[in-house]
């Protein structure tokens, strides 16, 4: 089990990317359920570093994503790699944004199906 302060370091290291926007209930919840998935310190460490990559990646070229549909059809997703996907080929991570000026607003970001589908669980942030 991931503890307290460990969870709130990947808090803090997420929300202090600078032009990051995310409301901070949304970000603990994910940050959360991935210490739920990836239980093991350093593959959390190693995970929320993944994150944080792939932000970084977004702010300096948004337009990576993918075009959402249906109610969240005002999105992108952009897919990329934990450290420990399933299966080789697969990227397991998402994370959902737009991109705001010089902004990335974050609506979500996760494993695609553990602890549940992805978009199922975003659905309910609109």
């Amino acid at each position: 089990m991931i503890n307290h302060a460990l969870l709130k370091q990947a808090i803090h290291d997420i929300s202090s990317i600078q032009y990051l926007e995310m409301d901070p209930k949304q970000l603990a919840l994910d940050v959360y359920a991935l210490s739920t998935i990836f239980k093991d310190e350093t593959k959390f460490k190693n995970v929320i570093n993944s994150v944080i990559n792939a932000i970084i990646n977004l702010k300096n070229n948004p337009s990576m994503g993918e075009d959402l549909k249906y109610n969240l059809a005002e999105w992108k997703s952009y897919h990329f790699f934990s450290p420990y996907p399933i299966y080789s080929e697969d990227e397991d991570m998402r994370l959902v944004y737009q991109s705001v000026l010089t902004n990335i607003l974050i609506l979500g970001f996760g494993h695609r199906y553990i602890p549940s589908d992805f978009y199922s669980r975003l659905s309910n942030r609109i």
